[in-house]
């Protein structure tokens, strides 16, 4: 996912991707598993990356825990509830497939990727990779 615009501003951007039980490597696209419009699918991903969950008024009372547990919101690592945002799209992708499928994942992996702006190259820059057995 890439937003257009400003080539003066940055953007981050994802790639979900899922190793399958035959080993193949395959584009998993999350709009197709949560029937979400495409910009509230990356707008989740984004707040997600970034702990925005955790800097609302009124959180989760897991979230609550997991702060109480690390002492701050700045104790967390970066993207702390990224593994039950991935286990669910992998569940999800899983659930359209027979169970003997070779096409069924063993794992999902959501690739955070920055272009630092100016120009419309340099948008490959690794930034961070999250990556769930499922």
């Amino acid at each position: 996912m890439m937003a257009g615009g400003s080539l003066q501003t940055g953007r981050n951007y994802f790639i979900l991707r899922g190793e399958t039980v035959s080993g193949q490597t395959v584009d998993v696209r999350p709009i197709k598993l949560t029937n979400a419009l495409y910009a509230r699918t990356w707008t989740m991903v984004s707040a997600t990356a970034f702990n925005q969950n955790f800097r609302l008024s009124s959180i989760h009372p897991d979230n609550a825990r997991l702060i109480e547990q690390l002492g701050s919101v700045e104790q967390l690592p970066f993207g702390a509830r990224m593994p039950e945002l991935l286990t669910t799209w992998g569940n999800l992708y899983n659930e359209q497939l027979p169970s003997s499928s070779p096409a069924r994942l063993k794992a999902i992996r959501l690739d955070m990727y920055r272009w630092s702006s100016g120009r419309y190259a340099d948008y490959d820059t690794f930034v961070e990779s999250w990556r769930k057995e499922l």
